[in-house]
């Protein structure tokens, strides 16, 4: 087979040390082969890309498993070697004798033949912005989880306020909650506080707010509601910096947001996964589903389930 690369590497890639091996030459049957070992902090990372350049290589394969790769890619890459992410199943599927040889030298020979296909990654500008909407995505549900535990919380004590305010985490529903934190046992004043998103009687509220919470109740509800404070106040900062990070973008996330169904923070998170370069993408369908937008066709038995399309993203 005629090779595509006369000098590659290929790397494989653990969490505490990388196994490399670079291929040289045109005639396969005499190339020279170098084969190491290298530790993954910067200092080696950096060595081991001088070591590679100086044996003439800039070509790098490695695969996509796990995330250990990651910092390998960000640092090699932006020390100009060009770097191949190939799919660990297509890789595993491609003939071979990967099990009787090291795995960095089988990356090797098959990225000199170009058996390898590169993963898309996304421009770093993009692969920050999409760090900023996963956390955002992440903090929502820390928040969601530490409500839950609060109306557990109410619950234990027989508080039944999710019954008297429309909305338990709305303006009312905080300021009933601060009250009870702060000692305040007294039915009628607690009903006094629910002023909007009413959806009870006066009399009803009342009862609802007549509360059994003991002492070790009252302290987890203290340290929970410090919790979701803390959290609101994180999500406020993230949404500021990802309101900075998208202004380059803005005119497209306005674009987005008109479409029904989307909204502005959904339009963010498609930008940042699937960028604003339409040229990456082969058709419509295939970037409706990196953007995370498209629903996958399933079929079992006859009968087909719509479930949300996989994709591996990157990195």
């Amino acid at each position: 087979m005629e090779s595509m690369h006369d000098a590659v590497a290929g790397v494989d890639v653990h969490q505490g040390k990388l196994t490399i091996t670079t291929l040289v030459g045109t005639d396969p049957k005499k190339l020279k082969t170098t084969t190491w070992e290298c530790l993954t902090y910067t200092d080696d990372l950096i060595e081991a890309a001088n070591k590679i350049k100086s044996l003439g290589v800039s070509q790098v394969a490695m695969e996509s498993s796990g995330v250990y790769w990651r910092p390998v890619f960000n640092i090699w890459s932006r020390m100009g070697l060009l770097i191949t992410l190939g799919n660990a199943h297509h890789i595993k599927n491609v003939p071979g004798r990967k099990t009787d040889a090291k795995d960095s030298a089988w990356l090797a020979q098959l990225h000199r033949n170009g058996l390898i296909r590169n993963s898309y990654i996304p421009e770093e500008e993009f692969r920050k912005l999409r760090d900023l909407t996963r956390h955002r995505s992440n903090l929502v549900n820390d928040i969601s989880d530490v409500k839950n535990r609060i109306q557990k919380v109410l619950k234990e004590g027989n508080i039944k306020i999710q019954s008297a305010i429309s909305d338990v985490f709305g303006v009312a529903g905080r300021k009933v909650l601060t009250a009870i934190i702060n000692g305040e046992k007294d039915a009628a004043i607690l009903a006094s506080l629910v002023d909007t998103n009413v959806k009870a009687k006066k009399e009803v509220i009342k009862k609802s707010l007549n509360h059994r919470l003991n002492e070790t109740n009252l302290f987890l509800l203290k340290q929970l509601y410090s919790q979701l404070l803390y959290l609101d106040q994180l999500q406020l900062d993230l949404e500021k910096e990802i309101e900075e990070k998208m202004r380059p973008y803005e005119h497209y996330v306005t674009k987005l947001d008109k479409i029904p169904g989307i909204d502005k923070k959904s339009a963010q998170v498609i930008i940042a996964e699937a960028t604003t370069k339409m040229e990456n993408f082969k058709d419509a369908k295939s970037f409706a589903a990196w953007a995370g937008v498209a629903s996958g066709n399933n079929e079992s038995a006859g009968k087909k389930k719509d479930l949300n399309a996989e994709k591996e993203i990157h990195p």
